[in-house]
């Protein structure tokens, strides 16, 4: 990056502008070059000045920004400032620097820009409690628990067993239902392995955990390694070997 930072801001609600405005007069090295408040106005403003940072809301008086990233000619770098925690995935997709939820810090736009000078591209943080089940407490859920989920933009609550399969994904997990539904929480595979019930959920790898009730079957693989298949899922999951011996002796008879 350049000793100093030329952004622009978008959001179509001028007092968020004016108030990320002055929290950015705290960073001498980004120099504020533009700002828009609607779809077109953003797209023409990246195209013509080609910033190196958009401060990017997600909702643009009903068009989604997203959308906007696939018609600009010029791809700067993004930091999603929004009111929508569900599109922290396609953030992922779109390698932003991060996904930050109003309302915004000065601590949490440090972070982000810390980030960016540092080169580090993974959004690391949704700060929201409706999208991570997981509590702080010790206690293991019930396989007929009822938890909180984002499907497509919309929050639904879902029967624990209902989970298919969980995979990490970068410092989120995604979470597989049964019915191919999909969802993302800001969460580890470790958390998961310890809030899930144990006669229900088994880790197979250091990324994945499986639900014990879809398996169709359990095959030997090469170099002491496994595979599983679920039901409705025609490509096989690797068990490490490690996760292997520890399902053999665990089930075996």
């Amino acid at each position: 990056m350049k000793d100093k930072i030329r952004a622009i801001l978008v959001d179509d609600v001028e007092l968020m502008r004016l108030t990320l405005k002055k929290v950015l007069e705290q960073f001498p090295h980004i120099e504020l070059i533009g700002e828009a408040s609607d779809f077109d106005s953003a797209k023409e403003l990246i195209n013509t000045v080609k910033p190196d940072l958009v401060f990017l809301d997600i909702d643009l008086n009903g068009l989604t920004s997203i959308d906007l990233l696939s018609q600009v000619t010029h791809v700067p770098k993004i930091i999603f400032i929004t009111s929508h925690p569900d599109f922290a995935i396609k953030a992922f997709e779109l390698n932003a620097i991060d996904y930050i939820l109003k309302p915004i810090s000065t601590e949490r736009i440090r972070k982000a820009i810390e980030r960016l000078t540092n080169d580090d591209t993974t959004p690391k943080q949704v700060e929201n409690e409706a999208i991570n089940p997981l509590t702080d407490n010790n206690e293991r859920f019930e396989a007929d628990q009822i938890i909180l989920l984002s499907f497509d933009n919309k929050m639904n609550f879902i029967k624990v067993k209902d989970i298919n399969y969980i995979e990490a994904f970068g410092n989120y997990t995604k979470i597989f239902l049964s019915d191919g539904k999909l969802s993302i929480t800001y969460n580890s595979i470790k958390n998961w392995d310890n809030k899930l019930p144990q006669d229900t959920f088994i880790q197979i790898h250091r990324s994945t955990i499986a639900n014990l009730m879809n398996v169709v079957k359990i095959e030997k693989w090469t170099n002491d390694t496994g595979r599983l298949y679920l039901k409705g899922i025609d490509k096989p999951f690797e068990i490490s070997r490690s996760y292997f011996f520890q399902i053999k002796k665990k089930y075996k008879i």
